[in-house]
């Protein structure tokens, strides 16, 4: 007779535990979610249209259709920003002899996909608007390059900084660009949102942010992370103080004139103000516990504090079944968040894993999890989910697709990591195995 082992088959294996006790508190939070929250379908899919809420008719998919010149440029966009200048940037990190190639053509595909964005007509807006900046940008990053290709007094190490810089910039206003589209496309953000719409869209890209730098971190630098002499959750903790901060000061319309829709407290601008805050106030005490602590000594104050927003999340509800739901699934994917980082710093803690020249697979559940939590985030502002109303989407078509921008996201930036291997090789050095003088 054959006896299993449980506890040694955790230990042998830590992805089991790691992956099993999100799946466990995920299944019994969405027990005790299902009583209390009306079934989609029978709800808002039944609805008629004199039944929607009044602002629900302002979000829609455009009933023009797409021209040929917003198609043409979202394709040279997609292959300028998101193909060209990346790899140009990683080829510049790698010192490839090819970059300035990849750089003028990638430059020269983004701005003729950005001319083609405004033959379509929509000038007078905040996307046609940051088009200009991005030109901008783009023509400096171009110009270093050129004057480094060019002359060798560019080739110092200060020049090669600054266009590394403003590659990086580059990205994060790439990204941003993509945020503006959409918005711009589905008119979101508007009908005195915008307060809401800014809290969800930047609290949401900063846990996406997070997963793509812990990802690159994780796996480029390895053992370098350990000469930063504090531990990871010190910088993620300072980050948790910003969107506490931001988060703060935008859920009750601070950026709206005076009146009575900026004036008066709704119970979700008092329970998302008070998210903010517990965000600022648990982000500063993780700073302050981790500032004079050995990087092998990590904290689970901000898992605490995800596993907190998390339960308020699933247990917070909202005048909409739809809102209820895409809520439910943000709390879901930040208790999920929580409790596997508090497992994987028990198993690292603990010596279990050794000897790693890479990341281990259960590092990365909680890299999909940061990601998942962010995309969710952001997809849970109210004029969106005016728009799933409007349109009759229901909840597992939204989530699904939700789900695989994550999973896209997480796989272009392991691709580009890969690049980075394959020009540079592989990083020289490994993961300090954890001695018995260093455990904790």
């Amino acid at each position: 007779m054959v006896t299993l082992n449980t506890p040694r088959l955790w230990m042998k294996n830590p992805t089991v535990l790691t992956v099993i006790a999100p799946l466990i508190a995920s299944a019994a939070l969405a027990s005790a979610h299902e009583d209390e929250v009306a079934d989609v379908n029978g709800a808002h899919m039944a609805m008629k249209a004199e039944d929607l809420p009044n602002d629900a008719f302002m979000y829609r998919w455009p009933e023009d259709p797409m021209g040929w010149a917003l198609k043409v440029h979202l394709l040279l966009c997609a292959v300028g920003y998101i193909m060209l200048l990346p790899t140009a940037l990683v080829m510049e990190v790698a010192r490839h002899k090819l970059q300035p190639l990849f750089q003028i053509s990638g430059a020269l595909v983004a701005f003729l996909g950005i001319v083609f964005g405004w033959l379509n007509g929509h000038l007078h807006n905040t996307y046609a608007r940051f088009g200009w900046f991005m030109v901008c940008l783009l023509t400096a990053q171009t110009s270093i390059n050129l004057y480094r290709t060019l002359s060798s007094a560019g080739r110092s190490q200060q020049i090669r900084r600054v266009y590394l810089t403003l590659g990086t910039l580059q990205m994060i206003f790439m990204y941003m660009g993509m945020v503006l589209g959409v918005i711009r496309f589905l008119n979101l953000c508007s009908q005195g949102h915008l307060g809401q719409c800014i809290s969800h869209f930047v609290r949401g890209s900063a846990l996406m942010i997070g997963s793509v730098l812990i990802l690159i971190c994780t796996r480029v630098f390895g053992a370098a992370m350990l000469e930063l002499k504090r531990p990871p959750e010190f910088y993620l903790s300072i980050v948790m103080i910003i969107v506490g901060t931001i988060a703060t000061f935008t859920e009750h319309n601070f950026f709206q004139s005076s009146g009575d829709a900026a004036e008066i407290w709704s119970h979700k601008d008092l329970q998302h103000t008070m998210i903010g805050i517990s965000w600022f106030a648990g982000g500063l005490l993780g700073a302050l516990m981790t500032y004079h602590s050995h990087p092998r000594n990590r904290s689970a104050i901000p898992s605490l504090v995800f596993i907190a927003t998390g339960i308020s999340m699933i247990i917070h509800q909202q005048d909409l079944v739809m809102s209820s739901r895409v809520h439910f699934l943000f709390g879901t994917s930040l208790v999920s968040l929580g409790l596997s980082t508090i497992c994987e710093i028990t198993l690292l803690a603990s010596g279990f894993v050794k000897d790693r020249d890479k990341p281990a697979s259960f590092q990365y559940v909680t890299m999909l999890l940061f990601c998942s939590a962010g995309m969710f985030l952001m997809g849970a502002n109210r004029d969106m989910v005016l728009f799933l109303i409007y349109e009759k989407i229901d909840i597992t078509t939204y989530a699904v697709t939700l789900l695989s921008f994550c999973f896209a996201i997480m796989l272009y930036f392991y691709l580009l990591v890969d690049l980075y291997f394959t020009l540079a090789g592989p990083p020289t050095a490994k993961y300090s195995q954890l001695g018995e003088e260093e455990q904790i």
